[in-house]
């Protein structure tokens, strides 16, 4: 970073900290309760991959830097100021699954209003003209440079010590913003809420449980989510497990690997949930239609419509994205897996 950069990031961050300080002294307790947060709370002072974030009040002003992170703001009854852009259309990155908590969660911006949209985490001037009192940067590809500036500017909440990048749970995701917003209690519930659900729905289909699967994309061959991503982890929360003979690919890469096309029969297995279009796949992997799952339907094609919420749940995986998703993808799986090419998924 140029020097004339470093000195505006420094003005901006002396800027931000000067108003926060003077946000924090004029606080009240009544303000804190009226955020739904417990004064009891705070301070909270969270361990993170990164360091310990400690945050002396009822967050207001929320920065979300992590993709996903933004849902369990919402959730949680609060609006964030500003979101990171990732990919799907929504306005304000407010997408169909989380219409009503917008409608109803407290609005720094005024009522009605949506985020602003930042391009990436490194956004440092940008993030601090906006005056925070918390970001989040859970669900992110955040390096510890990014943290220690991002941290001038407020308390920072990065993901579990271990994590790799974008992999960590939508429960510890969940858990850890609900605690950084004073609201641990209504995280835990929103999570056993989620979970209940999922455990519903493998309850439902016991035909899924055993069966070999794995999450995929037509990228540079075929790309495999591990069962650690939170697009793999689903499907073995639903009762399939990750095949062996894919193990070791997948021991590379952070979440995930691409192999060739040509090993293309390596994923002829009980069951493909392809995150993109049929026609993505084919193009892709020319003979992947000679193979017995994709003979048998034994795959399902989300599509790659990036205004189709659905299409975007399937990768967001989130709090709020995931009673939606489940909805929407079960009865399409379990259509898939019955193996009849008749009873079609997509």
């Amino acid at each position: 970073m140029k020097t004339s950069r470093l000195a505006a990031l420094a003005g901006a961050v002396a800027l931000a900290l000067t108003l926060t300080a003077c946000g924090s002294s004029e606080e009240s307790a009544d303000d804190a309760a009226g955020s739904g947060a417990s004064t009891d709370a705070f301070p909270v002072s969270i361990e993170h991959k990164f360091g310990t974030a400690v945050i002396p009040s009822a967050p207001k002003r929320i920065v979300t830097v992590g993709l996903t992170d933004q849902d369990a703001v919402l959730g949680l009854g609060t609006v964030p100021v500003a979101v990171t852009e990732w990919f799907g259309k929504a306005d304000g990155r407010i997408f169909a699954w989380a219409d009503d908590e917008f409608a109803a969660a407290t609005n720094p911006l005024g009522a009605g209003q949506r985020p602003e949209i930042l391009k990436d985490e490194k956004q440092f001037e940008k993030i601090a003209a906006l005056k925070p009192d918390l970001i989040t940067a859970v669900y992110s590809g955040m390096t510890q440079k990014d943290y220690d500036l991002l941290s001038k500017i407020a308390p920072v909440v990065a993901g579990p010590k271990g994590d790799i990048a974008y992999t960590t749970t939508w429960q510890n995701q969940t858990e850890l913003i609900g605690t950084a917003m004073g609201k641990k209690a209504e995280a835990e519930q929103m999570i056993a809420d989620v979970e209940a659900k999922i455990a519903e729905a493998k309850d439902d289909h016991p035909e899924l449980a055993g069966k070999t699967a794995v999450t995929a994309a037509a990228y540079e061959g075929i790309f495999l989510y591990k069962d650690t991503d939170p697009r793999g982890r689903l499907l073995g929360d639903l009762g399939f497990v990750f095949p062996d003979s894919l193990r070791t690919y997948t021991d590379e890469g952070d979440f995930g690997v691409s192999i060739s096309a040509e090993n293309a029969d390596e994923v002829d297995i009980d069951f493909v949930l392809w995150v993109n279009g049929r026609k993505a796949t084919t193009d892709m992997v020319p003979t992947y239609p000679n193979l017995t799952v994709a003979r048998e339907g034994r795959d399902l094609f989300i599509g790659d419509d990036d205004t189709d919420p659905v299409y975007v749940a399937s990768s967001f995986v989130t709090v709020l994205s995931l009673p939606f998703y489940l909805d929407e993808i079960v009865p399409r799986i379990a259509s898939a897996v019955d193996g009849d090419p008749s009873t079609s998924s997509d």
